[in-house]
């Protein structure tokens, strides 16, 4: 990885994505980059697009928008970067924020999000700036609610599909270098051709020194990745976004919205 995008808002939830871009930023040896989107006639001069990247230029931007509280933002994702020996670089934005996330992520290796939702019943439901960018992005997004917590197990599950074995490329990489528990998780019977796949995936990681567990068991996918999470105790879950598994009726593909809509730990879609 190259470089991690996270979207700064100033709020719990964007200061929370904030320290796990840094997080796994360090791990991969990558930049951060911390965006933030105004709306695009905040000062009545600027262009849906343009940029104010320039220091001078952009706390300018901040103090006519009446957004002065962004430019603290910016400086504490800034020095959790400094005190994690990560490269930061902020850009202000001018746009509608989903699209400016979604847009801006091409050019990055992943973008982190924290989603600002609203309870109902029994979920905590995603805000709709979060529903849109997972959506719309086609790079891997990482969906934070809550609080930080430094990730020391990582669930991924497993569909057979290509997204799903980038997620656990992924997870491969970074548990060896941040010491990560992995459980490989799908919905197959033990003699299977996904449950092969599983098992093949498990011994990949091996090969990057990862000890990786299988778990398979039968059942739907959101079901199956919701009752493994509550047994296991991930701190964060990675699914791939996929339209349909590649080898059973497994489809994480189809399952990923609901799954990042209720999980209780952050969740990464890989597409």
């Amino acid at each position: 990885m190259r470089a991690i995008m996270v979207g700064v808002d100033g709020s719990p939830e964007g200061r929370a994505a904030a320290q796990y871009a840094v997080e796994i930023a360090g791990l991969a040896g990558a930049d951060v980059v911390g965006v933030a989107a105004v709306a695009a006639d905040y000062d009545g001069e600027a262009e849906p697009g343009e940029h104010a990247i320039e220091e001078l230029e952009w706390l300018e931007a901040l103090r006519r928008a009446g957004l002065g509280w962004m430019k603290g933002a910016f400086e504490e994702c800034g020095e959790a970067c400094a005190v994690a020996d990560v490269e930061f670089v902020a850009r202000l934005l001018v746009g509608e924020p989903a699209q400016v996330l979604s847009e801006e992520a091409q050019a990055c290796d992943m973008l982190v999000i924290g989603a600002k939702g609203r309870r109902d019943a029994e979920t905590e439901l995603l805000g709709a700036t979060a529903r849109r960018v997972i959506r719309r992005c086609i790079k891997p997004v990482l969906v934070v609610r809550g609080q930080h917590a430094p990730v020391q197990r990582v669930m991924v599950g497993y569909d057979g599909s290509p997204a799903s074995g980038h997620a656990v490329e992924w997870a491969a990489d970074l548990a060896a270098e941040g010491d990560w528990e992995v459980a490989v998780v799908t919905g197959a019977m033990t003699e299977s051709e996904l449950a092969e796949g599983a098992r093949y995936a498990a011994t990949l990681m091996q090969t990057r020194g990862v000890e990786a567990e299988v778990i398979l068991v039968e059942g739907d996918a959101p079901s199956v990745i919701f009752e493994q999470a509550n047994e296991w105790k991930p701190d964060l879950i990675a699914v791939g976004g996929a339209v349909r598994g590649a080898l059973t009726g497994f489809f994480l593909g189809e399952a990923w919205p609901d799954i990042v809509e209720q999980a209780e730990v952050p969740v990464l879609r890989w597409r």
